[in-house]
């Protein structure tokens, strides 16, 4: 009886909701940035002995702006100065918001991996590189939750609301390297879809705490290749978990926070080279709107007026 008592209960709370549940702030330009500790690293496998491998990078910086149906985000990471071995990392991200749809396409550019020991690096791989070209469609089911409000900060969840989110993921990710003059690659077609669902508890008027989960069930399809020739191709199963924990404040002109994010990956079989299944971070964010300026309102306007939009 309990049970049925929490999902009846859910289900009103997901889909029962005030008129003035969202605010929408697509009118303003909206200024985001933050920080998170996000880090790339990949596990080799030699002689069956798998090596781990990091990028040099602390933390990474990310600049975002959006305007009614559109995102820009631009992801780079520092330099080390206390450190000879450099890793590079770049990150832009076109993001699209239709109603309860949100598109997004990504590039991801990671160069320069190391093997440490704590304080101590055992080996360096400069040449190892990582780029990928990554797309999501997602669509939010209740019209009384938003998406936006946590991930872009275009809106404002007034009420307590959740929804489930499907997601498809697609995407394209080449793993090269250099070794001995010889240049070894791995390219992946990866396909998944992921039945996310999000919970927003509003309180004190400003204040948030939001959670999300996102089991992923998809298909990977590899081709392995040395000096350009295809020396063997797979197709994998590949299986996801995705949870964030983000608390935050939101008001008319800014929104602050931090999110917490756990994101586990498995293949059913093991790869020559492929990315660390386990990882965490955390994120520091700060979005500041401001009034659009006149040549950016015409232009989108004239976008809107052609497809309707």
């Amino acid at each position: 009886m309990k049970y049925t008592f929490l999902i009846v209960s859910i289900f009103i709370t997901t889909f029962v909701c005030g008129q003035n549940a969202v605010i929408s702030f697509k009118e303003n330009l909206l200024i985001k940035s933050n920080i998170s500790t996000q880090s790339e690293s990949f596990s080799i496998q030699d002689n069956g002995q798998s090596v781990i491998v990091n990028a040099n990078n602390t933390y990474r910086l990310q600049v975002a702006a959006n305007y009614k149906f559109l995102g820009l985000k631009v992801g780079f990471s520092p330099s080390s100065r206390n450190s000879n071995f450099k890793s590079k990392f770049i990150n832009p991200q076109l993001n699209i918001f239709i109603k309860q749809w949100i598109q997004s396409f990504e590039y991801r550019k990671v160069k320069g991996f190391y093997q440490d020991n704590h304080a101590d690096v055992l080996a360096q791989f400069p040449n190892l590189k990582t780029t990928s070209w990554i797309g999501t469609t997602s669509y939010v089911l209740n019209d009384n939750f938003s998406l936006k409000h946590l991930t872009h900060l275009t809106e404002w969840q007034r009420e307590t609301a959740g929804s489930l989110v499907p997601t498809l993921k697609y995407g394209f990710n080449r793993l090269s390297n250099t070794i001995e003059n010889q240049k070894i690659a791995e390219n992946s077609f990866d396909i998944a879809i992921a039945p996310a669902y999000y919970y927003t508890w509003a309180f004190k008027e400003h204040w948030f705490i939001s959670s999300s989960i996102a089991p992923a069930l998809g298909v990977r399809f590899t081709t392995e290749k040395i000096d350009q020739i295809a020396t063997t191709k797979n197709t994998f199963i590949t299986r996801a978990l995705d949870f964030t924990l983000q608390f935050g404040y939101t008001s008319e002109t800014i929104s602050a926070g931090a999110s917490f994010n756990f994101d586990s990956n498995a293949v059913n079989k093991k790869l020559t080279q492929s990315v660390v299944t386990d990882k965490s971070y955390a994120s520091l964010y700060f979005g500041y709107r401001f009034i659009a300026p006149k040549f950016l309102k015409r232009t989108a306007k004239s976008i809107e007026d052609r497809f309707n939009l």
